[in-house]
Protein backbone atom coordinates (compact mmCIF):
# COMPACT_ATOMS: atom_id res chain seq x y z
CA UNK A 1 0.00 0.00 0.00
CA UNK A 2 1.14 3.37 -0.78
CA UNK A 3 1.43 5.41 1.82
CA UNK A 4 2.07 9.32 2.19
CA UNK A 5 5.05 9.75 3.97
CA UNK A 6 6.65 12.52 1.73
CA UNK A 7 6.77 15.50 4.49
CA UNK A 8 5.13 18.72 4.20
CA UNK A 9 7.42 21.20 5.88
CA UNK A 10 10.43 23.38 6.05
CA UNK A 11 9.45 26.69 4.15
CA UNK A 12 11.92 28.25 6.12
CA UNK A 13 10.66 32.43 7.68
CA UNK A 14 12.62 34.44 10.09
CA UNK A 15 10.32 36.82 12.60
CA UNK A 16 12.68 39.68 13.57
CA UNK A 17 11.98 39.91 16.80
CA UNK A 18 14.54 42.67 18.03
CA UNK A 19 17.66 44.36 16.54
CA UNK A 20 19.38 41.04 15.02
CA UNK A 21 22.65 39.61 15.61
CA UNK A 22 24.63 38.54 13.17
CA UNK A 23 28.21 36.66 14.52
CA UNK A 24 31.15 35.18 13.25
CA UNK A 25 32.17 32.20 15.53
CA UNK A 26 34.72 33.66 17.95
CA UNK A 27 37.89 32.71 17.14
CA UNK A 28 37.55 30.57 14.15
CA UNK A 29 38.96 31.78 10.96
CA UNK A 30 37.62 30.81 7.40
CA UNK A 31 38.78 27.33 6.51
CA UNK A 32 39.33 26.51 10.11
CA UNK A 33 37.79 23.88 12.15
CA UNK A 34 35.00 25.01 14.17
CA UNK A 35 33.62 22.74 17.11
CA UNK A 36 29.25 22.66 17.47
CA UNK A 37 27.95 21.58 20.84
CA UNK A 38 24.37 19.69 21.08
CA UNK A 39 22.91 19.47 24.46
CA UNK A 40 20.60 16.75 24.71
CA UNK A 41 17.24 16.19 26.74
CA UNK A 42 18.20 14.23 30.18
CA UNK A 43 16.11 11.77 31.38
CA UNK A 44 15.92 8.09 30.60
CA UNK A 45 15.01 7.77 27.19
CA UNK A 46 18.42 8.79 26.14
CA UNK A 47 19.05 8.50 22.55
CA UNK A 48 16.27 5.84 21.77
CA UNK A 49 15.20 5.51 18.37
CA UNK A 50 12.49 7.82 17.51
CA UNK A 51 13.16 9.95 20.21
CA UNK A 52 13.49 13.72 19.99
CA UNK A 53 17.39 13.20 21.30
CA UNK A 54 18.49 10.46 18.62
CA UNK A 55 16.53 12.50 15.64
CA UNK A 56 18.57 15.94 17.03
CA UNK A 57 21.49 13.96 17.26
CA UNK A 58 21.15 12.03 13.53
CA UNK A 59 21.22 15.98 12.22
CA UNK A 60 24.37 16.80 14.12
CA UNK A 61 25.82 13.71 12.58
CA UNK A 62 24.94 14.45 8.77
CA UNK A 63 26.08 17.84 8.76
CA UNK A 64 28.99 18.64 11.64
CA UNK A 65 31.89 16.15 9.05
CA UNK A 66 35.74 16.00 9.78
CA UNK A 67 35.89 16.53 6.47
CA UNK A 68 33.17 19.36 5.02
CA UNK A 69 31.97 19.40 1.45
CA UNK A 70 32.94 22.24 -0.63
CA UNK A 71 30.86 23.94 -3.14
CA UNK A 72 27.93 23.99 -0.58
CA UNK A 73 28.75 27.66 0.98
CA UNK A 74 30.67 26.16 3.82
CA UNK A 75 33.04 28.88 5.82
CA UNK A 76 35.02 26.46 7.22
CA UNK A 77 37.15 23.37 6.94
CA UNK A 78 35.94 20.68 8.66
CA UNK A 79 33.34 20.38 11.82
CA UNK A 80 33.67 18.50 15.45
CA UNK A 81 30.75 17.56 17.33
CA UNK A 82 30.07 17.45 20.79
CA UNK A 83 27.06 16.01 22.64
CA UNK A 84 25.98 16.64 26.43
CA UNK A 85 23.39 14.94 28.23
CA UNK A 86 22.24 16.17 31.45
CA UNK A 87 21.63 13.13 34.48
CA UNK A 88 17.72 14.76 34.32
CA UNK A 89 15.28 16.96 32.34
CA UNK A 90 15.57 19.41 35.16
CA UNK A 91 16.51 23.48 35.23
CA UNK A 92 19.38 22.52 37.61
CA UNK A 93 21.05 20.26 35.60
CA UNK A 94 21.38 22.24 32.77
CA UNK A 95 22.75 24.96 34.70
CA UNK A 96 26.53 24.01 34.92
CA UNK A 97 26.55 21.85 32.28
CA UNK A 98 25.79 24.82 29.43
CA UNK A 99 28.03 27.28 30.80
CA UNK A 100 30.91 24.62 31.81
CA UNK A 101 30.81 23.61 28.24
CA UNK A 102 30.65 26.74 26.68
CA UNK A 103 34.39 27.35 26.15
CA UNK A 104 34.75 24.18 24.30
CA UNK A 105 32.58 25.09 21.75
CA UNK A 106 32.34 27.87 18.97
CA UNK A 107 28.38 27.57 18.90
CA UNK A 108 25.99 25.75 20.97
CA UNK A 109 22.37 24.33 20.64
CA UNK A 110 19.72 23.23 23.24
CA UNK A 111 16.54 21.37 23.32
CA UNK A 112 13.16 22.18 25.01
CA UNK A 113 12.35 24.47 27.52
CA UNK A 114 14.82 23.18 30.73
CA UNK A 115 17.92 24.56 28.96
CA UNK A 116 16.53 28.20 28.36
CA UNK A 117 17.73 29.80 31.88
CA UNK A 118 21.46 28.05 30.93
CA UNK A 119 21.31 28.60 27.53
CA UNK A 120 20.96 32.98 28.68
CA UNK A 121 23.64 33.09 31.49
CA UNK A 122 26.03 31.52 28.95
CA UNK A 123 25.24 33.89 26.31
CA UNK A 124 24.79 37.12 29.01
CA UNK A 125 28.68 35.91 29.94
CA UNK A 126 29.37 35.30 25.95
CA UNK A 127 28.38 38.17 23.64
CA UNK A 128 30.56 37.51 21.24
CA UNK A 129 29.30 33.75 20.73
CA UNK A 130 26.25 32.75 19.11
CA UNK A 131 23.62 30.43 20.44
CA UNK A 132 20.60 28.38 19.65
CA UNK A 133 17.64 26.62 22.00
CA UNK A 134 15.35 24.24 19.97
CA UNK A 135 11.12 24.57 20.77
CA UNK A 136 11.35 27.61 23.25
CA UNK A 137 11.08 31.18 21.97
CA UNK A 138 12.72 34.09 23.91
CA UNK A 139 9.99 36.73 24.29
CA UNK A 140 11.72 39.65 24.64
CA UNK A 141 14.74 37.92 22.34
CA UNK A 142 18.18 37.98 23.53
CA UNK A 143 20.63 39.37 20.95
CA UNK A 144 23.01 36.50 20.39
CA UNK A 145 20.59 33.41 20.86
CA UNK A 146 17.78 32.58 17.83
CA UNK A 147 14.93 30.73 18.94
CA UNK A 148 14.09 27.84 16.86
CA UNK A 149 10.24 26.96 16.20
CA UNK A 150 8.27 24.70 14.14
CA UNK A 151 5.45 26.25 12.63
CA UNK A 152 2.10 24.70 15.35
CA UNK A 153 0.19 26.53 13.41
CA UNK A 154 0.78 24.50 10.09
CA UNK A 155 0.79 21.54 12.02
CA UNK A 156 -2.49 22.17 13.16
CA UNK A 157 -3.43 23.41 10.08
CA UNK A 158 -2.76 19.61 8.04
CA UNK A 159 -4.47 18.13 10.60
CA UNK A 160 -7.38 19.71 10.16
CA UNK A 161 -7.48 19.42 6.22
CA UNK A 162 -6.97 15.38 7.18
CA UNK A 163 -9.71 15.79 9.39
CA UNK A 164 -12.37 17.76 7.20
CA UNK A 165 -11.05 15.48 3.98
CA UNK A 166 -12.41 12.29 6.62
CA UNK A 167 -15.00 13.46 7.80
CA UNK A 168 -16.86 14.75 4.65
CA UNK A 169 -18.40 10.87 4.42
CA UNK A 170 -18.85 10.66 8.22
CA UNK A 171 -21.02 13.20 9.75
CA UNK A 172 -18.95 16.16 9.28
CA UNK A 173 -18.01 16.92 12.71
CA UNK A 174 -14.27 16.79 13.81
CA UNK A 175 -12.52 18.94 17.46
CA UNK A 176 -9.30 19.34 18.08
CA UNK A 177 -8.20 18.73 21.72
CA UNK A 178 -5.80 21.45 23.24
CA UNK A 179 -4.29 21.44 27.00
CA UNK A 180 -3.22 24.98 28.16
CA UNK A 181 -5.21 28.11 26.92
CA UNK A 182 -1.66 29.73 25.22
CA UNK A 183 -0.23 31.22 22.42
CA UNK A 184 1.84 27.51 21.40
CA UNK A 185 -1.66 25.88 21.82
CA UNK A 186 -4.05 28.29 20.29
CA UNK A 187 -1.84 28.56 16.96
CA UNK A 188 -2.65 24.64 16.94
CA UNK A 189 -5.98 24.84 17.79
CA UNK A 190 -7.13 27.94 15.44
CA UNK A 191 -4.95 26.16 12.58
CA UNK A 192 -6.69 23.03 12.60
CA UNK A 193 -10.33 25.08 12.20
CA UNK A 194 -8.55 26.74 9.28
CA UNK A 195 -7.65 23.69 7.87
CA UNK A 196 -11.31 22.04 8.39
CA UNK A 197 -12.76 25.20 6.95
CA UNK A 198 -11.28 24.41 3.36
CA UNK A 199 -11.03 20.97 3.21
CA UNK A 200 -14.87 20.61 3.86
CA UNK A 201 -16.43 23.83 3.91
CA UNK A 202 -20.06 22.43 5.58
CA UNK A 203 -17.88 20.74 8.32
CA UNK A 204 -18.21 22.00 12.09
CA UNK A 205 -14.83 22.37 14.30
CA UNK A 206 -15.13 21.79 17.18
CA UNK A 207 -12.58 22.52 20.26
CA UNK A 208 -11.79 22.89 23.48
CA UNK A 209 -8.28 23.81 25.82
CA UNK A 210 -8.44 20.75 29.00
CA UNK A 211 -5.92 22.78 30.64
CA UNK A 212 -3.77 20.25 30.90
CA UNK A 213 -1.37 18.69 29.38
CA UNK A 214 -1.03 15.78 31.86
CA UNK A 215 -2.92 12.57 32.34
CA UNK A 216 -6.35 13.62 34.43
CA UNK A 217 -8.78 10.09 34.20
CA UNK A 218 -11.68 11.86 35.03
CA UNK A 219 -11.40 14.82 32.66
CA UNK A 220 -10.08 12.46 29.98
CA UNK A 221 -13.54 10.94 30.57
CA UNK A 222 -15.45 13.66 30.55
CA UNK A 223 -13.80 14.96 27.15
CA UNK A 224 -14.71 12.06 25.43
CA UNK A 225 -18.30 12.12 26.60
CA UNK A 226 -18.69 15.83 25.66
CA UNK A 227 -16.96 14.72 21.86
CA UNK A 228 -19.34 11.52 21.50
CA UNK A 229 -22.26 13.60 22.44
CA UNK A 230 -21.29 16.15 19.53
CA UNK A 231 -20.85 13.10 16.93
CA UNK A 232 -17.65 13.80 16.18
CA UNK A 233 -16.27 11.46 13.86
CA UNK A 234 -12.28 12.52 14.00
CA UNK A 235 -10.22 14.37 16.99
CA UNK A 236 -6.54 15.71 16.71
CA UNK A 237 -4.46 15.72 19.73
CA UNK A 238 -2.82 19.42 20.65
CA UNK A 239 -2.75 18.26 24.36
CA UNK A 240 0.54 16.05 24.62
CA UNK A 241 -0.19 13.33 27.26
CA UNK A 242 -3.76 14.21 28.21
CA UNK A 243 -4.59 13.76 24.25
CA UNK A 244 -3.24 10.64 23.73
CA UNK A 245 -5.18 9.77 26.46
CA UNK A 246 -8.09 11.26 25.21
CA UNK A 247 -8.04 9.78 21.79
CA UNK A 248 -7.72 6.22 23.28
CA UNK A 249 -10.32 6.43 25.00
CA UNK A 250 -12.17 7.56 21.91
CA UNK A 251 -10.53 4.96 19.64
CA UNK A 252 -11.66 2.14 21.65
CA UNK A 253 -14.59 2.89 23.09
CA UNK A 254 -16.85 5.27 20.25
CA UNK A 255 -14.68 4.01 17.14
CA UNK A 256 -13.72 8.05 16.50
CA UNK A 257 -10.90 8.18 14.47
CA UNK A 258 -7.46 9.66 15.16
CA UNK A 259 -4.56 12.06 14.31
CA UNK A 260 -1.68 12.26 16.55
CA UNK A 261 1.34 14.87 17.11
CA UNK A 262 4.66 15.02 17.74
CA UNK A 263 5.90 11.75 16.85
CA UNK A 264 4.14 8.45 14.87
CA UNK A 265 1.64 8.38 17.59
CA UNK A 266 0.41 4.29 15.64
CA UNK A 267 4.25 3.45 16.57
CA UNK A 268 4.88 5.29 19.83
CA UNK A 269 1.29 5.59 22.10
CA UNK A 270 -0.29 2.43 20.00
CA UNK A 271 3.07 0.31 20.03
CA UNK A 272 3.04 -0.85 16.63
CA UNK A 273 -0.26 -1.53 16.17
CA UNK A 274 -0.84 -3.79 19.30
CA UNK A 275 -2.89 -1.26 21.42
CA UNK A 276 -6.35 -1.31 21.39
CA UNK A 277 -7.88 1.21 19.01
CA UNK A 278 -4.70 1.38 16.81
CA UNK A 279 -6.95 0.73 13.71
CA UNK A 280 -8.47 3.97 14.28
CA UNK A 281 -5.02 6.04 14.16
CA UNK A 282 -5.56 7.79 10.78
CA UNK A 283 -1.61 9.61 11.02
CA UNK A 284 -0.11 11.57 12.88
CA UNK A 285 1.59 15.25 12.00
CA UNK A 286 5.15 14.16 12.89
CA UNK A 287 8.09 16.96 14.21
CA UNK A 288 10.88 16.05 12.59
CA UNK A 289 13.80 17.03 14.81
CA UNK A 290 16.47 15.81 12.55
CA UNK A 291 15.55 17.96 9.57
CA UNK A 292 15.48 21.07 11.79
CA UNK A 293 19.24 20.23 13.44
CA UNK A 294 20.84 19.41 10.06
CA UNK A 295 19.20 22.96 8.61
CA UNK A 296 20.25 25.02 11.50
CA UNK A 297 24.07 23.13 11.92
CA UNK A 298 24.08 24.02 8.17
CA UNK A 299 23.01 27.66 8.61
CA UNK A 300 26.45 27.95 11.16
CA UNK A 301 28.64 26.49 8.71
CA UNK A 302 27.91 28.53 6.06
CA UNK A 303 27.51 31.69 8.41
CA UNK A 304 24.50 33.27 7.98
CA UNK A 305 23.07 32.02 10.96
CA UNK A 306 20.67 35.12 12.86
CA UNK A 307 20.60 35.88 16.54
CA UNK A 308 17.87 38.02 18.13
CA UNK A 309 14.68 36.36 16.50
CA UNK A 310 12.82 33.61 15.93
CA UNK A 311 13.21 31.25 13.03
CA UNK A 312 10.43 28.91 12.04
CA UNK A 313 10.79 25.57 9.99
CA UNK A 314 6.86 24.80 7.81
CA UNK A 315 5.75 22.84 5.12
CA UNK A 316 7.64 22.05 2.16
CA UNK A 317 6.90 19.46 -0.87
CA UNK A 318 10.74 18.25 -0.45
CA UNK A 319 11.23 15.26 1.85
CA UNK A 320 14.59 16.13 2.46
CA UNK A 321 14.07 19.68 3.64
CA UNK A 322 10.59 18.88 5.58
CA UNK A 323 10.44 19.22 9.63
CA UNK A 324 6.84 18.65 10.03
CA UNK A 325 5.51 15.43 8.06
CA UNK A 326 2.65 13.24 7.95
CA UNK A 327 2.96 9.59 9.25
CA UNK A 328 1.60 6.48 6.96
CA UNK A 329 -2.05 5.19 7.79
CA UNK A 330 -0.67 2.18 9.18
CA UNK A 331 -4.09 0.27 9.59
CA UNK A 332 -6.35 3.00 8.17
CA UNK A 333 -5.24 3.16 5.24
CA UNK A 334 -9.17 2.21 3.99
CA UNK A 335 -10.03 5.69 5.31
CA UNK A 336 -7.01 8.00 4.68
CA UNK A 337 -7.46 6.88 1.25
CA UNK A 338 -4.58 7.57 -1.50
CA UNK A 339 -6.68 9.96 -2.67
CA UNK A 340 -7.03 11.84 0.51
CA UNK A 341 -3.51 11.49 0.45
CA UNK A 342 -2.63 13.05 -3.33
CA UNK A 343 -5.55 15.50 -2.08
CA UNK A 344 -2.83 16.74 0.78
CA UNK A 345 -0.03 16.62 -1.56
CA UNK A 346 -1.91 19.69 -3.62
CA UNK A 347 -2.82 21.22 -0.31
CA UNK A 348 0.98 20.93 0.79
CA UNK A 349 1.97 22.53 -2.58
CA UNK A 350 -0.16 25.39 -1.84
CA UNK A 351 0.88 26.20 1.48
CA UNK A 352 4.51 26.08 0.45
CA UNK A 353 3.91 28.52 -2.35
CA UNK A 354 2.11 31.21 -0.23
CA UNK A 355 -1.35 29.80 -2.49
CA UNK A 356 -2.76 28.91 0.81
CA UNK A 357 -2.26 30.55 4.79
CA UNK A 358 -3.41 29.04 7.87
CA UNK A 359 -4.97 32.60 9.08
CA UNK A 360 -3.60 32.52 12.71
CA UNK A 361 -1.35 35.18 14.26
CA UNK A 362 1.98 33.93 15.50
CA UNK A 363 2.03 36.49 18.43
CA UNK A 364 -1.64 35.50 20.30
CA UNK A 365 -2.18 32.21 18.14
CA UNK A 366 -5.73 33.80 17.07
CA UNK A 367 -7.37 33.20 14.08
CA UNK A 368 -7.27 36.39 11.32
CA UNK A 369 -9.66 34.84 9.34
CA UNK A 370 -12.96 34.45 11.56
CA UNK A 371 -14.63 37.98 10.93
CA UNK A 372 -14.99 39.30 14.63
CA UNK A 373 -14.19 35.83 16.56
CA UNK A 374 -10.57 35.28 17.46
CA UNK A 375 -11.12 31.95 17.03
CA UNK A 376 -11.58 29.19 14.13
CA UNK A 377 -13.45 26.35 16.14
CA UNK A 378 -16.34 26.58 18.14
CA UNK A 379 -15.35 26.58 21.75
CA UNK A 380 -16.87 24.02 23.71
CA UNK A 381 -16.71 25.28 27.94
CA UNK A 382 -15.67 22.23 30.29
CA UNK A 383 -18.41 23.40 32.85
CA UNK A 384 -18.54 20.48 34.69
CA UNK A 385 -14.94 20.41 35.91
CA UNK A 386 -14.43 20.09 39.67
CA UNK A 387 -12.52 23.45 40.76
CA UNK A 388 -9.62 20.76 42.46
CA UNK A 389 -8.87 19.84 38.59
CA UNK A 390 -5.96 21.20 36.20
CA UNK A 391 -6.20 24.79 35.67
CA UNK A 392 -9.34 26.59 33.45
CA UNK A 393 -9.56 26.13 29.81
CA UNK A 394 -10.10 29.92 29.96
CA UNK A 395 -7.10 31.10 32.09
CA UNK A 396 -3.63 30.58 31.38
CA UNK A 397 -2.36 29.18 34.37
CA UNK A 398 0.14 27.39 33.02
CA UNK A 399 2.30 28.37 35.85
CA UNK A 400 0.21 25.93 38.51
CA UNK A 401 2.24 22.78 36.51
CA UNK A 402 5.50 21.89 38.60
CA UNK A 403 7.93 23.04 35.81
CA UNK A 404 9.20 19.57 35.68
CA UNK A 405 6.51 18.25 34.22
CA UNK A 406 5.59 20.69 31.43
CA UNK A 407 5.85 19.22 27.47
CA UNK A 408 9.31 21.14 26.10
CA UNK A 409 6.70 22.51 23.54
CA UNK A 410 4.39 24.05 25.62
CA UNK A 411 6.93 25.41 28.46
CA UNK A 412 7.83 29.14 27.02
CA UNK A 413 4.94 30.80 28.21
CA UNK A 414 4.56 29.00 31.77
CA UNK A 415 8.53 30.05 32.21
CA UNK A 416 7.55 33.25 31.51
CA UNK A 417 4.48 33.90 34.14
CA UNK A 418 6.76 31.96 37.25
CA UNK A 419 9.87 34.32 36.01
CA UNK A 420 7.18 37.14 36.79
CA UNK A 421 6.27 34.93 39.89
CA UNK A 422 10.28 34.70 40.58
CA UNK A 423 10.76 38.65 40.07
CA UNK A 424 7.88 39.39 42.86
CA UNK A 425 9.35 37.46 45.56
CA UNK A 426 12.86 39.17 45.02
CA UNK A 427 10.91 41.92 45.34
CA UNK A 428 9.24 41.51 48.77
CA UNK A 429 12.29 39.57 50.00
CA UNK A 430 14.35 42.41 49.00
CA UNK A 431 15.45 45.18 51.33
CA UNK A 432 13.69 47.88 49.87
CA UNK A 433 11.01 45.08 50.09
CA UNK A 434 11.18 44.62 53.66
CA UNK A 435 11.37 48.48 54.57
CA UNK A 436 7.85 49.19 53.10
CA UNK A 437 6.65 45.98 54.83
CA UNK A 438 8.02 47.90 57.72
CA UNK A 439 6.34 51.35 57.44
CA UNK A 440 3.27 49.27 56.57
CA UNK A 441 3.33 48.11 59.91
CA UNK A 442 3.86 51.19 61.72
CA UNK A 443 1.55 53.18 60.04
CA UNK A 444 -1.58 50.21 61.42
CA UNK A 445 0.09 50.53 64.38
CA UNK A 446 -0.63 54.51 64.65
CA UNK A 447 -4.26 54.21 63.31
CA UNK A 448 -4.71 51.44 66.32
CA UNK A 449 -7.78 49.36 65.62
Amino acid sequence: MWTFTTTIVSTLFVVLLATTTTLTLANVGSGSNVNIGLVLQGGPDGTKEGTENALALQGLKDTCLPFLPTGSGYQYKSCTPHTYTPQSETLGAYSGLIPSKTGENDFMMALGYFPSKAIQTAANSNGNKLFAIVDFEFTPPVGNIVSVMFSEDQIGFLAGLIAGEVAKSRGGKVAVIGGVDQPSVRRQVNGFGSGVKIACSTCIAYGLYSGTFESDPKLTTTVANLLTDRKVSVAFNAASIFGTLTLKNLTTQQGIYAIGSGSDEWVTNWAYGSVPGSEHVLTSVQTDYTVLVRSVVQSVLRANLTGGGTVFYGVNTDMRQSAIKLAPAHEAGGVYTKEVEEKLRGYVKDLTMGKLTTGVDHKSGNSRSSGSSSTSVQLLPLTDRSASSSPSANNNKSTDYDENTIPSSHRSEASSNKGNLDRLGRLLFSPVGLFIACLAVQTLDLIGP
